[in-house]
């Protein structure tokens, strides 16, 4: 028997053959190719996801300029803007500070701490060694530290200027609980406004009694460059809810002082005006007799123990309780902070 060739492979064999190996080889070319833009995509997203997060991040973190009472920013970072940062407040800071409401509607809450009162006899300033005002000793013992620093200028000044002839008497001042008790006011213990250590009640000296606000008492007219206000104005008692007690004169600082006495309120007007109208982005301006410039806006309290408040970095600022439910924060414009 001869041996058995192999039959041979016809051309269009092979030529069926060729094609479907450029087939493959095209599909798995274009495989790689969607496969290399799929990783492509995917690194493009997380870069753009990560870059989307880092900007995020950074406007959260850079408070917008401050916007002034027409709501426009209140200029470059280098040309009076104020920049922000956050601090927090607790439920008892809103019974701390210059600017507490206290009236019958709201009690006064007395610290613990009462390292904030002074010794008004001790460190009053004296003139050729003479006291340039007198004191009652039963009730003008002590005072708010920063309320008698001011008082005491005051008063020093008007001794200087009436050349000693019209020395004044300070009635009353702080009063403890137990000395509104005493006094048995028709205002009961806790809700007297000298329990804060601002308030101060003026007697001409050797008599008892002060002046009438008809008389243009240089007091009258120039407490308020010294931080004080008339507590109770004539004309004021459904808001105040006290009459007849025109010579007790409140410390709320200069920049209140000064926007108090120029538009005619009373301190209850006041704090409403700010809660009202300045809370937010809109801020108070105020400009003292001696040109510097203030911004004062208003925080209401959280529901929570914590309040976030926004504050200058670069503006020296001081921030009272309401004694209601809120905080004012005052801005001096002209004192950077170091």
């Amino acid at each position: 028997m001869g041996n058995r060739s192999t039959p041979s492979r016809s051309f269009n064999t092979l030529k069926h053959s060729n094609r479907d190996q450029r087939i493959k080889r095209n599909r798995q070319a274009r495989l790689s190719l969607l496969a290399m833009i799929f990783v492509a995509i995917a690194i493009a997203l997380t870069l753009s996801i990560f870059l989307i997060c880092s900007l995020v991040d950074h406007f959260s973190t850079v408070t917008p300029p401050n916007l002034d009472d027409t709501g426009s920013g209140s200029g470059e970072e280098n040309n009076g803007e104020i920049l922000y940062e956050q601090i927090t407040k607790t439920k008892d800071d809103v019974h701390t500070g210059i600017l507490l409401i206290v009236n019958e509607e709201y009690e006064y809450v007395f610290p613990t701490d009462q390292s904030y009162l002074i010794k008004i006899a001790e460190n009053r300033t004296k003139v050729d060694g003479k006291n340039p005002y007198q004191l009652n000793t039963t009730y003008a013992k002590e005072m708010h530290r920063e309320a008698f620093a001011y008082m005491d200028k005051m008063l020093l000044d008007y001794f200087r200027i009436s050349e000693g002839d019209g020395a004044v008497m300070v009635k009353y001042a702080y009063r403890s609980y137990q000395d509104q008790e005493a006094l048995n006011s028709t205002i009961g213990a806790g809700f007297s406004d000298h329990h804060t250590g601002c308030c101060i009640a003026l007697h001409q000296a050797d008599t008892s009694n002060f002046p009438p606000i008809e008389s243009t008492h240089w007091i009258y007219e120039n407490a308020y460059q010294y931080g004080f206000v008339m507590r109770y104005p004539v004309g004021k008692e459904d808001k105040t809810l006290v009459s007849d007690y025109e010579h007790c004169f409140r410390y709320v600082g200069i920049p209140h002082a000064a926007y108090i006495n120029a538009n005619d309120l009373c301190l209850e007007e006041y704090v409403d005006l700010l809660k009202n109208q300045y809370a937010g982005d809109q801020h108070l301006k105020i400009q003292d007799k001696d040109g510097n410039d203030y911004e004062v806006y208003y925080v209401a309290a959280g529901a929570d123990e914590l309040t976030t408040i926004k504050v200058p970095k670069n503006y020296a600022y001081t921030i009272s309780g309401d004694n209601i439910g809120g905080f004012i924060v005052t801005v001096c414009l002209d004192t950077p902070n170091a």
